[in-house]
């Protein structure tokens, strides 16, 4: 058995590597559009006060038509959905759902009580994902666009753009476009994940997504839930990589021989096998790299 595992060890490390250096082989910067995106105008003279009381960020009207993200979660702290969102001014706020899930929205107007605001359609977006080694000229001038996201991951600068068709097809020309595939593997290498519908019963925390998060707002749906994780330190998951030679879905739960268990999160297929992340228990962290071949 200890042979067996120090294979398996041994097998798995190989494979991160080979990733490591795929990643890294990419002709940067590169770029990956997705089309269909719904957005939507929250519009009212609550429209600020309403989307601070029900989601996790801090919302408030100094943005610099600048955009950011906040999280919707429950009154169990799990995250129902994320939000990118701009304020344009004092009743109107522009935003998209990352799961593109029109359930999401149902949900947003099941929670407005006696708030002036109302919650419309707007228009159909292209999310425009760009990856690169250095940070791009100031001249591309992304800002000017419905939605702008920035952040630097470990090795990269990744840029989120929300625009309409006819305009991102001029801004590609200097990028080289990449798959579906290749985006999620520079995503599952950065421990970088997209919200799908499919998934249940995590928490920003645990997703590492603290930089969506206020401590020091008001109460939300949740905030008591995720505070208390904060504070007191409770917060028992976090994010690992894993492969698997088994086809794999997001939100299954899965156990190793050892009876290590993690939930999937994100998953793509490389070559024979499967890439992914997963949340596991923190404090099998240390051990679990003996069992992330599934058997």
């Amino acid at each position: 058995m200890l042979n067996h595992h120090a294979d398996v060890e041994t097998l798995f490390l190989s494979k991160m590597k080979s990733l490591k250096n795929l990643i890294y082989r990419f002709n940067y910067p590169l770029c990956n559009v997705l089309s269909g995106v719904e957005s939507y105008k929250l519009s009212g003279i609550d429209a600020i006060s309403f989307l601070d009381r029900i989601s996790t960020n801090k919302i408030e009207n100094k943005l610099n038509n600048n955009s950011s993200k906040t999280i919707l979660t429950n009154n169990k702290g799990s995250i129902i959905d994320i939000l990118n969102y701009k304020v344009l001014d004092e009743k109107n706020i522009l935003f998209t759902i990352e799961s593109n899930n029109s359930k999401t929205i149902e949900y947003l107007k099941s929670l407005i009580i006696l708030e002036d605001v109302e919650i419309v359609k707007n228009r159909i977006l292209s999310k425009v994902s760009i990856y690169s080694k250095d940070k791009l000229s100031d001249n591309l001038n992304f800002s000017s666009y419905d939605f702008f996201y920035q952040e630097v991951l470990e090795s990269l600068y990744v840029y989120e753009i929300y625009v309409e068709k006819k305009l991102h097809e001029s801004m590609l020309s200097e990028f080289q476009i990449i798959d579906e595939n290749k985006k999620q593997l520079i995503d599952i290498h950065n421990n970088k994940f997209e919200f799908d519908p499919k998934l249940e019963k995590i928490n920003p925390l645990e997703t590492g997504l603290y930089d969506y998060v206020s401590f020091n707002k008001g109460c939300y749906v949740g905030q008591e839930v995720i505070a208390r994780l904060h504070n007191y330190q409770k917060v028992s998951r976090s994010i690992t990589k894993f492969y698997s030679n088994h086809k794999l879905s997001i939100n299954t739960i899965f156990k190793t021989k050892n009876n290590i268990s993690g939930k999937i999160i994100s998953i793509v297929k490389e070559d024979k096998s499967y890439i992914g992340l997963c949340l596991v228990k923190k404090k099998d962290i240390d051990s679990v790299s003996e069992n992330y071949i599934l058997i």
